[in-house]
């Protein structure tokens, strides 16, 4: 027992962490791939690795990918200080590397030298597509840099295969992430670059992106759903995620055949983004003026939101809530009861259903079916989470505020 103790023991020290073994860069200079600084790593490797994300079979086992900053060539090299089966005969090592080879498309290096011969051709490299819009950001050192926004088709040339190395990114940020069937010609993509200078020359940089589908809609309109967003992790916190999704969002504007823009199952930090984008939007709206707010919600909101800003019923409503919270004094108790009774009348509607639920099984469940059910029906617990969903809503839209505040 002792022995298969110390065997354990022994084999546990071969596992890594495949989320701090995976060291990603996107290199712009020679000096970059030894730069330590310049580094980052997943958040998630599960899709490769298991829900562990634990590699099994290497002590210091280092897996790089390295991307030129542009067209994103990449370098790929699996480093270990030792392998289990260096000292271990009968047990098997994962297999590291096939498992990132999965996701790379072919044509990648693993030669150093190799790689940074291929920094020579970013001068060559220029952004896909035609450009929406661009807009200036200003650094720690008070420098001020320039970024643009392109929306490209698969139609551009070598766009599909800097796709394919572009989304290799979303397997180690989208906790669900999956390739896109590109060959379909309803996809849109939008792209940011950051322009930057080496050696007198202007060169671009591959910032983030977003996928976004064309669905039909009867009779002849369309509704595009942003598929995947993603700013690369160099660049978040620096505001690219707004600025590309109110591009987006003008871009469809123009398009008299768009519905209304929505989302595949977004997750919390695109909802609120969007709440900030969509707020902004409509703030300058007339049916959004202050003076109306307290009216409630109404119909020329729907309608010119719609109409305007090919914004749906559901997103024109949060709007509304933020822009009402930023109206209201909420220290004058008469005006704050107004508006939690009136976002709360939103909110109830989930628990209303399931009131009406409840109804239905009064006349079909036997009576110890029916008991289990009421359990999660409780008036009491409906009210506790209704406040607390009401609570985290104003957290959601005081946030907003405090974010258009600052950019005004």
């Amino acid at each position: 027992m002792a022995d298969v103790n110390a065997m354990e023991k022994k084999l546990a020290e071969y596992k890594c962490d495949t989320n701090e073994a995976t060291c990603l860069k996107l290199v712009r200079f020679a000096e970059d791939v030894d730069d330590d600084g310049t580094a980052f790593h997943p958040e998630y490797s599960h899709q490769l690795f298991g829900d562990d994300e634990v590699a099994f079979g290497y002590k210091g086992l280092q897996i790089q990918l390295f991307y030129t900053a542009g067209n994103l060539s990449t370098l790929f090299k699996v480093k270990y200080s030792s392998k289990v089966t260096d000292t271990f005969d009968c047990v098997e090592a994962d297999d590291v590397e096939g498992k990132i080879r999965e996701i790379i498309p072919a044509g990648f290096t693993s030669n150093t030298d190799d790689f940074i011969s291929l920094l020579e051709k970013e001068a060559n490299f220029k952004p896909f597509g035609t450009m929406l819009h661009s807009y200036t950001v200003h650094n720690e050192e008070a420098e001020q840099l320039t970024y643009q926004i392109h929306k490209a088709d698969i139609s551009c040339p070598g766009f599909q295969e800097y796709h394919e190395r572009l989304q290799t990114f979303l397997m180690w940020f989208i906790e669900t992430a999956s390739f896109l069937d590109v060959d379909d010609d309803r996809w849109d993509f939008f792209l940011v670059f950051e322009k930057y200078n080496k050696d007198g020359e202007t060169l671009y940089a591959t910032v983030g992106y977003m996928t976004v589908y064309n669905y039909y809609v009867y009779p002849d309109k369309t509704r595009p759903r942003v598929s995947q967003m993603l700013i690369l992790p160099p660049f978040q916190g620096e505001g690219h995620g707004a600025q590309l999704l109110e591009a987006v969002h003008r871009f469809y504007c123009g398009l008299p055949k768009v519905q209304d823009i929505t989302a595949e199952d977004p997750s919390e930090n695109y909802v609120k983004l969007r709440d900030y984008v969509l707020t902004k939007l409509c703030q300058n709206l007339p049916s959004f003026d202050a003076d109306k707010l307290h009216l409630g919600f109404s119909a020329d909101m729907i309608k010119e939101a719609q109409e305007k800003l090919k914004i749906n019923k559901k997103h024109a409503r949060r709007v509304y809530e933020i822009l009402r919270l930023r109206a209201t004094d909420m220290s004058d108790e008469e005006k704050a009861r107004a508006y939690r009774l009136e976002v709360k009348k939103r909110l109830f509607g989930p628990y209303r259903k399931n009131q009406r639920e409840l109804a239905k099984m009064r006349k079909c469940l036997r009576p110890e079916e029916l008991v289990s059910h009421m359990g999660q029906l409780d008036t009491q617990t409906q009210h506790e989470e209704l406040e607390k969903s009401y609570q985290l809503a104003l957290e959601d839209y005081r946030r907003v505020i405090e974010r258009l505040a600052s950019q005004a």
